[in-house]
């Protein structure tokens, strides 16, 4: 299933009426939940694009003494909280705990993550405004 067709499907299901969504087909498998009214005190349930590798020498790694920041969903990257506004973070910032990193657009919801402990920003992995899938990497840091 092609990204598309994907954030298609997950608009589609977004408007209907329907809570659960199961898809199977030649070894792809997705499944959207909505939120249910009740107050549930699990980790939110996001989709999941199909899962991908890439090649080992194609992945990014983290050097020494430094972590990557990964995408906790799929959706678009964005490094400012407007287009005429200035970047959350640039590389070589120095970022306290809690302070927004970047947006993450999926379904329509901007979703803005914040530093989870300070930080030093080694590298922008992700360039403003591409797709980026589950797990990816967004930034390469350090702890401060």
């Amino acid at each position: 299933m092609e990204l598309k067709d994907l954030y298609a499907l997950m608009e589609k299901f977004e408007k209907s009426g329907l809570s659960e969504l199961g898809y199977k087909k030649d070894g792809t498998e997705i499944s959207l939940k909505k939120p249910s009214a009740t107050p549930s005190y699990g980790p939110p349930a996001y989709p999941t694009a199909p899962e991908t590798h890439p090649a080992p020498s194609e992945a990014p790694q983290a050097g020494s003494g430094t972590e990557l920041i990964r995408a906790p969903l799929v959706g678009t990257f964005y490094r400012a909280p407007a287009p005429d506004a200035p970047p959350f973070a640039e590389k070589g910032d120095m970022i306290k705990k809690g302070k927004p990193i970047c947006i993450l657009e999926a379904m329509k919801l901007m979703n803005e993550f914040q530093a989870e402990f300070d930080l030093e920003i080694v590298e922008i992995l992700v360039d403003d405004g591409k797709m980026v899938e589950f797990g990816a990497p967004l930034f390469e840091v350090r702890r401060i």
